[in-house]
């Protein structure tokens, strides 16, 4: 009983232990893709956040794009209709800035000698010097040679539906050396001729403010201390959270924002669509950038988020999901372990008892089981295989000695069958003007393919058949043609006579419609002449090539048949071949034939050699075997030789 135990609790344990590594496998696999998820959601997020920062941004710049696009189409108008006399070019100026006090100023480039009374270079700028008075200057000059500004050039190329352009962040110093971001279009003349470029100087502090004011929603948004934007300089252990908005210009300098990250690597970028690079700053810390083209410029807005910012609620979702799937997955553990355990107790126990049955001791009494759940469903499974096994045992005893029985009456029946046909060669020793040769192999214990041969009157009497389907009732039908054809031959030497009283008699009482191919031939061995009768049998060959036949049909069809007899004249050394369907029709694992191809070339290559009967027949039984293979013979083969040697 304590053995019993042992192997029992042994069995259990596997069990147990096989079921729970696959449970707690299936729990990892889901905590690791739920911890993905959380990796590609924190990514989005951070995608998202930024992408959100952006769009804002680029939305208050539209805004006053176009705002100052609108009121810049207006004033160039205006500009335009007084082109004729420079002073009219100020007093438009001055209307202008003074119905635009948002303004820092704005001007009009001409182009060369557009005033012959200026000179080549005329530029009419207007600013305010305090909040009402206007000052009115041309700052055009040798010094202040606008043609070649980037802002000129800009504004020169744009045509009259052009929404305008805004520069990069310049210095001119002609009036206050200060830093400008201006607002280009062209004007022109009444013949529409462009003479030059309208601007107007905006502020950049509208874009420190928008930055500014996005940069502190996200600050709220983490309860996060803006002063902590950036890691302190030399401490390279603090992994911060830092965001950042730059705007950048056509150069890569930062014109607006915080300046203190590396922009190398934006450098010569010119994208259209959102771009996301991960790099390291100059203090190795790793940044998530998102960049886009801001329009009308050559400037980009560029968010920095640190790596904790971005990952910083996956991070602490991931630890909350662990934190309770731990303690989820040893309550689990705990509970499987007990639960399998008793659960699988049953099975130990089933177990031996099946081990017992296996030994043969079909009489061992099975267990019985309080539950009737799938394990003592099992039970019964096996109560009912023990008294199959012992019922299958006795069928089993009984049938195999049946088999013997049957298998002994075969081994019987195939030795009649064998000595029925001529297996004595040479079959006439004594004599020197024919040689004979033949082989049977049944597909079976025994089979339907017959051959037979004598000598009456210097006559040689010879036949080969196949009855239609194998196994003992073809051998049945076999032995009865072979008896009928040694009983006509003895009393006639026509082999149409012969054939037609044997299809008399094999068509009485065929009520299975079973019939014989055959061929028989007599031979006379003084004159070499051969008269035969075919009966739907394989023609014969001569030297190689297939003697001309009457296909006639097979015997035991139809009695009132007519057989058609023919002649020949065999010549010495010459040797006549006859064989069945199973020589032509063997098959290869390919199922593929043996066919009649091959057959006439050995034929003609072994008869053309001169080679004996014997000789002949082995040959083409070692290419047929050497053709199938392995293959399971499927149809008996049959094969006689004979040769006319005079």
């Amino acid at each position: 009983m304590n053995i019993f135990k042992k192997k029992q609790s042994k069995l259990s344990r596997r069990i147990t232990w096989r079921v729970i590594m696959i449970v707690c496998f299936i729990n990892v696999l889901i905590i690791g893709a739920i911890l993905f998820f959380v990796f590609i959601i924190s990514t989005m997020i951070g995608g998202m956040r930024a992408s959100y920062v952006i769009d804002g941004l680029n939305g208050k710049f539209d805004s006053m794009h176009r705002a100052v696009e609108v009121a810049s189409r207006n004033n160039s108008a205006v500009i335009e209709d007084n082109l004729d006399f420079p002073e009219q070019v100020f007093q438009a100026l001055e209307r202008e800035l003074r119905l635009n006090k948002n303004y820092v100023d704005c001007f009009v480039a001409f182009e060369p000698d557009y005033f012959n009374s200026q000179g080549r270079w005329f530029e009419a700028y207007a600013h305010f010097t305090d909040s009402t008075h206007v000052e009115l200057l041309q700052i055009g000059s040798e010094h202040h040679d606008y043609f070649n500004s980037v802002w000129y050039q800009k504004g020169m190329a744009l045509d009259r539906d052009s929404v305008g352009y805004i520069t990069d962040p310049y210095f001119d110093d002609s009036v206050d050396s200060s830093l400008y971001c201006s607002y280009v279009r062209p004007i022109f003349d009444s013949q529409g001729r462009k003479v030059g470029v309208y601007g107007i100087d905006l502020n950049m502090s509208w874009l420190h403010q928008a930055i500014n004011e996005m940069e502190e929603s996200i600050w709220k948004e983490f309860y996060i201390d803006p002063s902590h934007d950036v890691e302190e300089e030399g401490d390279k252990d603090n992994d911060g959270v830092g965001f950042s908005i730059q705007v950048i210009d056509s150069q890569g300098k930062c014109i607006a924002g915080t300046d203190s990250l590396d922009l190398t690597i934006l450098e010569g970028e010119q994208k259209e669509v959102l771009s996301e690079y991960e790099m390291m700053d100059l203090k190795g810390t790793p940044y998530y950038i998102i960049t886009k083209p801001i329009p009308h410029t050559d400037w980009k807005l560029v968010v920095f988020q640190h790596y904790n910012m971005v990952f910083i609620w996956g991070q602490v979702v991931a630890i909350v999901i662990l934190f309770f799937m731990g303690i989820g997955g040893i309550i689990i553990f705990i509970f499987m372990h007990y639960s399998i355990r008793r659960s699988t107790k049953p099975l130990g126990i089933l177990s031996d008892t099946a081990q017992e049955v296996a030994k043969g001791n079909f009489d061992t009494a099975l267990p019985t089981f309080k539950h009737n759940d799938e394990i003592s469903q099992l039970r019964d499974s096996f109560d009912t295989m023990q008294h199959s096994l012992s019922r299958y045992v006795e069928e089993l005893k009984a049938s195999t000695a049946a088999k013997a029985s049957i298998e002994s009456e075969l081994n019987v029946a195939y030795s009649i069958q064998m000595s029925m046909l001529p297996k004595t060669f040479p079959a006439f020793p004594n004599r020197k003007d024919i040689e004979l040769y033949g082989s049977l192999t049944p597909a079976k214990g025994v089979g339907g393919d017959l051959y037979d041969f004598f000598i009456r009157d210097e006559k040689l009497f010879f036949c080969v058949g196949d009855v239609s389907g194998k196994g003992v009732p073809a051998a049945l039908v076999m032995a009865v043609t072979r008896t009928l054809f040694r009983n006509v031959a003895a009393h006639t030497d026509k082999p149409a006579h012969i054939v037609q009283t044997m299809n008399v008699n094999i068509s009485e009482g065929n009520d299975n419609q079973m019939f014989v191919t055959l061929f028989v031939g007599v031979f006379d061995l003084a004159s070499g002449r051969l008269t035969y009768c075919n009966g739907g049998h394989n023609a014969p060959y001569i030297q190689g090539d297939t003697l001309p036949v009457v296909p006639n049909l097979p015997v035991g069809l139809f009695p009132d048949w007519q057989f058609e007899e023919q002649e020949t004249v065999i010549r010495s050394g010459e040797t006549i071949f006859l064989y069945t369907d199973g020589l032509t029709e063997a098959e290869n694992a390919s199922h593929e034939q043996f066919g009649e191809d091959r057959t006439t070339e050995i034929v003609a290559t072994q008869t053309k050699q001169g080679a004996s009967p014997e000789t002949l027949i082995s040959v083409m039984t070692d290419a047929v075997h050497e053709f199938v293979g392995d293959t399971e013979q499927s149809d008996d083969l049959t094969m006689l030789a004979i040769q006319f040697c005079k």
